[in-house]
């Protein structure tokens, strides 16, 4: 019984210690701006703002869908393109008649400079039109491996 125990107490400290070792995410600020966005396949906003300097303000964000030109929420695979192959792909979901308009975007997988990336953000707007992205991210093909 004893011995039943103490494996059992070795099996919790070891999945603590795996639990303790994931990488801390780094905080993500993006501002981004809509004027050009039609609803159509893909569509895109452009970032006029970002403290991470692999996504640099003129930075396309693409939207494919599947629900673009909805007035009531967006769903879609998304895609930061910075240019040159580095990109990243993830999908956001937003509630656009809420008040405030609120949303979620999460990224899985980048290319170039945004090998590894990963993020999650909430999405909000402000009185201007300005859309912000505020969140944490993970950068680097070592990091997300971990």
């Amino acid at each position: 019984m004893s011995r039943l125990l103490i494996l059992s107490a070795g099996a919790i400290l070891a999945l603590a210690s795996v639990a303790s070792a994931a990488p801390a995410m780094q905080p993500l600020k993006i501002s981004k701006e809509c004027s050009q966005y039609t609803g159509q396949t893909p569509s895109f906003c452009t970032i006029t703002e970002s403290n991470l300097a692999a996504i640099p303000a003129g930075t396309k964000i693409l939207y494919y869908g599947p629900v673009t030109g909805s007035s009531l929420f967006g769903s879609s695979t998304t895609v930061i393109a910075v240019g040159n192959g580095d990109t990243a792909v993830g999908y956001c979901v937003t509630y656009d008649t809420a008040s405030p308009m609120q949303g979620t975007c999460a990224f899985h997988a980048g290319s170039g400079t945004l090998a590894g990336f990963q993020a999650v953000v909430k999405v909000t707007v402000d009185d201007k039109q300005i859309y912000h992205w505020d969140g944490g991210y993970l950068l680097g093909a070592d990091e997300a491996a971990k």
